[in-house]
């Protein structure tokens, strides 16, 4: 049953936005929590870094980014409830299965399925958030929800190491039909079932229907492919091209940062990794939602939307921030300034979803949000996650020789290009959304192109 935008009060839109962060943290928390578990994964199967690597960075961004494109298709087609609930029990099941492994092998084919599964969650997540939140309040919505992103990831590093050593120290480590699992197994055991209620919890909520589209529209939107997609964002190309170049250039700095920086902080402060996760997941807990907070009250003031170009402004603000500070960080010489750029990185660096994030939901056309965000979502694993880490590396031993300082060198190169590439892109989005005045791109161009 659907249920028309008038009906809707306040509290059912924010426990539509509440569920939906509920269900992306556990994502985040599975997808993240496993770089913790490295040296006990490596002791148990014997295996290198390369291969480490391997399973929890190119098994999950690769699976997430094969399933991305057909997740947006599904996501414009058919119920959004569905689609989440089925990505939470799969990934869940993956998750609890590592309990069960007794092979490196076996690790990477759940860490696949993982990353698969979570692709099914934010185009749908985006295209509810669209249908089923009021415009005055739907920029809110959207920092509210990429609040999750962050969230997420904290929770993994403060929770991971304690709830690790809690099971140690009970010596919990049988389960029943399993038999014995060491600690680390263990804790993915209970987190991956921890996913089969929250999974649920998405059908409290009633479906808002599709915003804009009657049956007929709705029935005739079916027939439309990628290559429809492909098209309307070439027809706009003086719109999407900086969008989708600031994402970019945004995931460059805020995955290759996420990838390197405990190496940096081991290296030139000797800091015990249990330290460095417990004050970065303590600063993404507290100043990473104020930050989103914060520019989703920017971007939306007393319920009325920001015109667009001043969106488009706050993207501008916060790439300019994000890559001064993170240059500073990574050049830091002290323990206190180091964490001090680094909260305020925190406070500034997923602004860009949620700019991002406000844009196409005010330009594409209703039916499309979903596929348009998977397109934007694939950018940023594909270049951000599977890419940025790898370019620094690379930059760091050709263009500084391997030295002793190479890595944080070759930080600060990548970060100030990819900062300019993001002002750059922030500013011509800007000046494009200001000709065309506010009125969104899905009032100015018709569905069928």
């Amino acid at each position: 049953m659907q249920e028309s935008r008038a009906a809707r009060s306040v509290w059912t839109q924010w426990g539509l936005v509440v569920t939906l962060t509920v269900i992306t943290m556990l994502a985040q928390i599975d997808k993240n929590i496993l770089v913790l578990m490295v040296g006990p994964i490596q002791r148990e199967f014997g295996v290198g870094d390369v291969q480490v690597s391997f399973l929890i960075g190119a098994a999950f961004a690769v699976a997430n980014i094969v399933v991305g494109m057909p997740a947006g298709w599904l996501a414009d087609r058919f119920d959004r409830r569905v689609i989440i609930a089925s990505g939470v029990l799969i990934w869940s099941v993956a998750v609890a299965a590592n309990a069960a492994m007794a092979s490196f092998i076996g690790l990477v084919a759940a860490r696949i399925i993982v990353g698969g599964a979570e692709a099914l969650i934010p185009p749908s997540s985006y295209s509810l958030i669209r249908d089923g939140i009021d415009d005055t309040r739907r920029a809110r919505a959207l920092s509210v929800y990429t609040m999750a992103l962050i969230l997420g990831t904290g929770l993994s590093l403060v929770l991971g190491g304690p709830m690790m050593g809690a099971i140690q120290a009970a010596n919990w480590h049988a389960l029943p039909v399993i038999g014995h699992v060491a600690p680390w197994q263990m804790t993915l055991f209970l987190i991956g079932m921890l996913g089969f209620p929250i999974g649920l919890l998405i059908f409290l909520n009633v479906d808002p229907g599709r915003s804009g589209s009657d049956a007929s529209a709705d029935a005739a939107h079916r027939g439309e492919g990628l290559r429809d997609i492909a098209h309307l964002l070439w027809k706009q190309r003086s719109l999407f091209g900086p969008l989708l170049l600031f994402v970019i250039a945004n995931a460059v700095i805020t995955y290759g940062l996420a990838a390197w920086m405990p190496t940096v902080a081991a290296r030139r402060f000797a800091l015990d990794m249990k330290v460095f996760g417990l004050t970065q997941g303590a600063l993404m807990l507290t100043a990473g939602p104020l930050g989103l907070w914060l520019a989703g009250i920017a971007m939306q003031r007393k319920k009325v939307p920001a015109p667009l170009p001043r969106v488009a402004w706050i993207g501008l603000f916060a790439s300019f921030a994000v890559a001064v500070l993170t240059v500073s960080l990574v050049l830091a010489t002290s323990l206190r300034a180091f964490w001090i750029a680094d909260a305020m990185v925190v406070l500034c660096s997923w602004t860009f979803m949620s700019v991002t994030s406000v844009i196409v939901a005010r330009t594409a056309p209703t039916q499309s949000v979903g596929l348009v965000m998977a397109i934007v979502l694939v950018l940023n694993g594909l270049i951000g996650q599977g890419f940025s880490p790898t370019l620094i590396a690379l930059v760091g031993r050709h263009l500084f020789n391997g030295a002793a300082q190479a890595l944080p060198n070759a930080m600060a190169v990548v970060f100030a290009v990819a900062g300019l590439l993001a002002c750059v892109a922030a500013t011509a989005l800007r000046r494009e959304l200001r000709r065309n005045g506010n009125l969104s791109t899905a009032a100015q161009i018709s569905v069928s192109v």
